[in-house]
């Protein structure tokens, strides 16, 4: 090692005048929420669902959009990290042989997780104010019409946001004009060198952290009750069927030790490592999103508590920037969904 002052001064970093975050090699996070939920309530507000002479249905307000949305850099890699709630309004209308409206109806709809995890399946819950008479198939054409052109707009805008990850800039710099982003990335895409098929991946980008340190990483704990017995419990967390039918997602599982474990469509991966029968499921898990080769480690317990199952989770080398958002798909995206799903009836 050099001593003060003596060392290479093609090694030593310098601070910059002007602030800049050279080659997006140090960590960087920049909040686009508010931009986000402009350019949703631009993307979302009046969609029209149904204009013709039957009748009409369109989207009439956005009730609200919560959640966050970051661009976030290290060592030269540029990421999007979104997670949304969106809830709509929507009205439609059946005309009679006058062309005048003899059915009405309101409701809602809502898309309780856009994220990167749930770009393939994006649940979508519909309601109505009244099912009675037409009024249900009002609510049918919204579920079935409306929800793919709600959910391809949503689609378009997380081509927007990547687009302004792939330009390297916030949408700020890429101007008012959202399409501007894209035309940005466009034109930096022609740009690469041209690189090798990539293997197939739910994702194309990794978080920052790759565990080099305890430092990095981070412990959570789960805690969940099921109305069901253990047995049953353990049986449906390795049933690909029922992990498909609660996450809307396609999902495999080999339910031996040693077998591979893949949800959300491939954004979740992992290895069965020990398997107690009705009580405890052991796993190497991981977002694909995750640096390459990077596991953390799944123990799941379960026990009789009178007619309830209580559930524990134990997950130990979270990257520290992911804690929040595993805890969350733990509870939200998997556990409450399962629940919902087996109805706390066992077959």
């Amino acid at each position: 090692m050099a001593k003060l002052g003596e060392g290479d001064e093609r090694w030593i970093v310098k601070e910059r005048d002007d602030g800049r975050n050279v080659n997006a090699w140090h960590w960087e996070e920049r909040d686009q929420t508010e931009w986000a939920k402009k350019r949703l309530r631009e993307m979302l507000g009046g969609l029209t669902i149904l204009d013709d002479a039957t009748g009409s249905c369109k989207i009439t307000a956005i009730d609200s959009i919560t959640g966050e949305v970051t661009l976030q850099s290290r060592k030269q890699r540029r990421f999007a990290i979104y997670e949304l709630d969106i809830s709509l309004k929507w009205e439609g209308q059946y005309f009679d042989a006058d062309g005048k409206a003899d059915v009405e109806a309101k409701g809602t709809m809502r898309i309780e997780d856009l994220s990167e995890e749930t770009l393939d399946g994006m649940p979508c819950d519909v309601t109505c104010d009244s099912v009675a008479g037409r009024r249900a198939e009002l609510k049918e054409l919204v579920r079935t019409k409306g929800a793919p052109i709600v959910k391809a707009a949503c689609l378009e805008f997380v081509k927007e946001l990547k687009a302004l990850v792939l330009a390297g800039q916030t949408s700020d710099e890429a101007g008012a004009d959202a399409a501007a982003a894209v035309a940005a990335a466009d034109a930096a895409a022609t740009k690469l060198p041209a690189k090798p098929p990539p293997t197939a991946r739910a994702n194309n980008s990794y978080v920052t952290s790759s565990a080099d340190s305890a430092a990095e990483t981070a412990k959570l704990e789960v805690e969940y009750t099921f109305p069901l017995n253990a047995s049953f419990v353990y049986e449906s967390l390795l049933d690909a069927n029922r992990m498909r039918a609660a996450t809307a997602a396609d999902a495999s599982i080999d339910a031996t030790v040693g077998g591979d474990i893949r949800l959300f469509n491939g954004s979740v991966e992992g290895k069965l490592v020990e398997l107690v029968p009705g009580a405890k499921i052991v796993q190497k898990w991981r977002f694909s999103t995750w640096q390459p080769g990077h596991f953390s480690d799944v123990t799941i317990t379960l026990a009789m508590d009178g007619g309830n199952t209580k559930l524990r989770l134990v997950q130990t080398g979270v990257p520290v920037e992911e804690r929040d958002r595993t805890e969350k798909g733990w509870r939200v995206m998997i556990f409450d969904r399962l629940k919902m799903v087996l109805g706390g009836i066992p077959p």
